[in-house]
């Protein structure tokens, strides 16, 4: 019985994903959800009280994760790496995440991103300029580094968009990342290449 539980609970988050990566969070009904995992509307309510709620369980682990590459992405410690290594490091922290988690960063990155996704965006927006101020707070132009994060997250949201291959998601965000660490760094003058 527990094994069928586990597989309708599954297939309500696989089909979740799957309806608001094709209509978006907002446009996704429980109805659209449910009619998709092909349950009744109260079967899947015995599981989930809402949208928000399927929200909250498809975006945990990924929450975790990009919690976790933050400590990798931010901090002075990367300054030890010339501009392409800094940028190396960060791909291979970023990459695996993006790959394994592509339509649920892309459901936070959303005009119509739940609320639990803005909160996560916010975050890690509020973390990566922490990290841009901290090179050069004194030089740094009011907004700058607002304008940093935003290009860098519309950045990885064309790639994760636009995906043809892996091998090609890994060289462009590799490309993006280049050229934004060699950006803000010559910005800063921490260090020129």
């Amino acid at each position: 019985m527990q094994v069928q539980k586990d597989y309708i609970r599954t297939n309500i988050l696989e089909s979740a994903l799957e309806e608001f990566s094709s209509k978006g969070f907002r446009i996704a009904t429980m109805s659209s959800i449910a009619e998709r995992c092909n349950i009744s509307k109260s079967n899947l309510y015995r599981y989930f009280s809402s949208k928000d709620d399927i929200c909250h369980e498809l975006l945990k682990l990924p929450s975790v994760e990009i919690r976790n590459i933050l400590s990798v992405l931010t901090g002075t410690k990367l300054l030890v790496y010339s501009n392409d290594e800094i940028a190396l490091k960060m791909t291979e922290a970023l990459f695996p995440v993006m790959l394994k988690f592509r339509k649920e960063i892309l459901i936070i990155l959303s005009p119509d991103a739940p609320d639990e996704g803005v909160k996560l965006k916010e975050m890690v927006e509020q973390e990566l300029m922490k990290n841009f101020n901290a090179f050069d707070s004194q030089r740094t132009p009011e907004g700058f580094s607002n304008s940093l994060v935003k290009m860098l997250m519309a950045g990885i949201e064309s790639i994760l968009m636009n995906h043809i291959s892996d091998e090609n998601m890994k060289e462009q965000l590799n490309s993006l990342l280049r050229y934004h660490v060699r950006g803000v760094l010559a910005f800063s003058a921490i260090r020129i290449e």
